[in-house]
């Protein structure tokens, strides 16, 4: 059984997720963000803070995209009886491709304004405040909910500290890029879940640069015929 919404338009995955989602909320919380989200991906922050955009965008895309338009930091493949699926870390974000039968539906994460290809694409929006979106594309089942904040650095370091010990101790798939001379630090995580007809998903991806934290919950669902 999928999920379901909450009032206040976030996911609720699993358990360990959740406490990891509530702990996360609470820290962003204290920055003065939004209480809640809307249930459209029009919904946007009320927060009235000037800040610099994380450039943050979502592409969804109703094919595989070719691995060489992104830079790949970690990667997984899943295999399972109903679905395949392809999940890569990259530079500034992350893709996840998920095939059933003849649909295929790629989310795609990035630091790109742009999309990297018009062919299949489906959906192009700014992560900006908090949104949900849902749809069904073919045999196949999308939910999303994003929240992008904007910390102060006290509580951007105590986020990325907190996000950061639980990926190591769930060892939960991990990139960090530490800054150099000319790009500043991230970190991005994914907490997965395998399940036998859906795929779900948590990211947390962190930028040193403007201290912005990205949280995505998705839900990809093989529908039964």
């Amino acid at each position: 059984m999928i999920p379901k919404l909450s009032p206040a338009g976030s996911m609720s995955i699993r358990s360990s997720s959740i406490f990891m989602a509530v702990r996360i909320s609470f820290l962003l919380s204290q920055s003065g963000g939004p209480a809640s989200s809307g249930k459209s991906m029009d919904a946007m922050s009320n927060r009235t803070k000037q800040r610099r955009s994380g450039g943050i965008t979502l592409l969804l895309y109703q094919r595989t995209l070719h691995p060489e338009l992104f830079h790949i930091l970690a990667s997984e493949q899943v295999s399972r009886r109903a679905y395949e699926a392809d999940i890569w870390l990259v530079e500034g974000g992350h893709v996840i491709s998920l095939t059933a039968g003849k649909n295929t539906l790629t989310e795609v994460i990035v630091t790109k304004n742009e999309p990297m290809t018009d062919r299949g694409l489906l959906l192009s929006t700014p992560c900006r405040g908090e949104k949900y979106h849902e749809d069904t594309y073919g045999n196949i089942r999308y939910m999303i909910s994003t929240q992008e904040e904007q910390l102060t650095q006290t509580l951007y370091d105590a986020t990325k500290h907190e996000i950061s010990s639980y990926a190591a101790k769930r060892e939960l798939m991990t990139a960090e890029q530490p800054a150099t001379g000319e790009t500043a630090g991230t970190l991005s995580v994914l907490d997965i879940e395998r399940r036998s007809h859906e795929l779900l998903v948590q990211s947390f991806h962190l930028f040193d640069e403007n201290q912005m934290v990205i949280k995505t919950q998705a839900i990809i669902e093989v529908v039964k015929s």
